[in-house]
């Protein structure tokens, strides 16, 4: 009888404390908290793949670029969050225009520098914390604004291995303006935004013309192939490196500087991609967290299976292994599973990375036969593992793991029984798009800049190198003359 008058007791005093205790979180609430707090850390890990796709470059350079390379790829950043929040997020993902026009599915028009981008925020007594301001943005939450700016920044940065070495730096700053404000955010704006014309997530009529839109979950089309087939044509346009090819048209080697920075570049990127991927859920509430831990492990095959795929290549044809390759092959891996990565099993997912590192490595080969010097494999490992991974992603999709990622009425992988084969044709589809896109914008901007006199710099700029002739020396001290000096003399 006492432990019940005791029991009794503790229930009147937790009464009569209870209204001067904090009002506590509700479901919804809780479940918007988690879900921004998921996407800005994605964001965070995909900013951090700019510094794995630095020391990427910089090691793969000669000495005498380190810190040009260097300089471009925090540029990248610099430039690229102006110029996205001015002009490439509304093209990417704005509706209709100032004057009420419908939205349209081939680019936004609403949106820049945030201006006319917020609404009149609710003001629920349940959810105080959701208004902490009087207004929010409509055309999206400040976490996805950053979570696409660094995706923005990814597309340029793979150019910018292609064209290393030999580009000028205001042909770098006129091409980085032009890939992450227009020519990448046309692509998203098709694909990923809710009135492209290919686009999934279709949430209107206006502008839809291909149903029922392209599997490409984190970016092997958006992403990769803009960067990729961008880089191809650039380093097309902008020519060899001195002394790349002999006079027979051989490939002479110019290795890596600093292998150990190439490694290490690499690492940071796979780590990075668990918030490309994995990310690209946008949130974690209503099972969503299910989704994301299935795609961090297919993440994790596919670049493995990319990697052993690359390094098995490599000892076929050069009888000994090599870090450039294994490297290559893991970033191809990880390219290919991009698109697919959702709605594949993770079996599927390790054999999309050993066919898109076959793949990468052949790719290389051949650009390198038709005299295009591409320093870091960029248009290889980007275009090349975005193509396998569009053609990949209609090809493996599960019905299950296609309703969870996407819908009932997306359409399944053509191996998968009884999905047919309209997926892979949407997802080809989407693949010849973003090339003939991305090739025929960067033949323009690199084609007009050749033509300007812009693009490249002189031979006896780049024989003394970019440190010494534009950034005032070298990027590492070693107690040797200035080189610097050397080249004013």
């Amino acid at each position: 009888m006492d432990a019940v008058n005791a029991t009794l007791g503790d229930a009147g005093v937790r009464e009569s404390i209870a209204p001067s205790l904090p009002p506590q979180t509700d479901y919804d609430e809780f479940a918007l908290i988690i879900d921004h707090l998921w996407l800005l850390i994605a964001a965070f890990l995909v900013f951090l793949m700019q510094a794995g796709f630095a020391m990427l470059e910089t090691g793969t350079v000669r000495q005498k670029n380190a810190k040009n390379i260097m300089i471009k790829n925090v540029m990248d950043l610099v430039v690229g969050a102006f110029v996205w929040w001015g002009f490439g997020f509304p093209f990417a993902y704005g509706g209709g225009d100032y004057s009420g026009n419908a939205p349209n599915g081939f680019i936004g028009a609403s949106g820049f520098f945030f201006i006319k981008g917020y609404d009149a925020c609710s003001t629920d007594d349940n959810h105080p914390s959701a208004c902490l301001y009087p207004i929010s943005p409509s055309i999206d939450s400040f976490a996805g604004w950053l979570f696409q700016w660094a995706f923005a920044a990814t597309a340029t940065t793979i150019v910018s291995g292609a064209v290393a070495e030999r580009c000028s730096f205001l042909g770098y700053v006129i091409y980085a303006t032009f890939i992450t404000g227009f020519i990448y955010p046309v692509v998203v704006h098709w694909i990923w935004s809710p009135y492209g014309w290919l686009t999934a997530f279709r949430d209107s009529p206006h502008g839809a013309w291909v149903a029922p839109g392209a599997v490409d979950f984190a970016g092997s089309s958006v992403v990769h192939m803009v960067g990729g087939c961008t880089a191809l044509v650039a380093a097309a346009i902008l020519g060899p490196r001195i002394g790349r090819f002999d006079a027979d048209g051989n490939v002479k080697p110019m290795g890596p500087h600093n292998a150990a920075f190439v490694g290490l570049g690499t690492l940071i990127l796979w780590f990075g991609w668990y918030g490309f991927n994995p990310g690209s859920t946008l949130a974690l509430s209503g099972g969503f967290v299910l989704l994301a831990e299935k795609v961090a492990v297919g993440t994790t095959l596919a670049a493995a299976g990319g990697g052993l795929a690359a390094i098995c290549c490599c000892f076929i044809k050069d009888k000994h292994l090599d870090l450039p390759p294994l490297c290559n092959g893991i970033l191809a891996g990880l390219v290919a599973v991009c698109s697919g990565v959702a709605v594949s099993e993770p079996w599927a997912c390790f054999v999309i990375g050993i066919i898109g590192g076959f793949f990468e490595f052949g790719f290389a080969i051949a650009v390198q036969k038709m005299k295009i010097d591409d320093p870091l494999d960029a248009a290889a490992v980007h275009m090349g593992g975005g193509m396998i991974g569009m053609i990949c992603g209609g090809l493996f999709g599960t019905r299950i793991n296609t309703d969870a990622a996407y819908s009932t009425e997306q359409p399944c992988g053509a191996f998968m029984p009884g999905c047919g084969g309209k997926q892979l044709g949407v997802n080809v589809l989407t693949m010849i798009m973003v090339a003939i896109w991305s090739m025929g914008m960067g033949s323009i901007v690199f084609g007009s800049m050749r033509l300007a006199g812009i693009l490249r710099i002189s031979p006896e700029e780049e024989h003394a190198g970019l440190d010494a002739s534009h950034h005032g020396g070298s990027a590492y001290d070693d107690g040797k003359t200035d080189p610097a000096t050397e080249f004013e003399k």
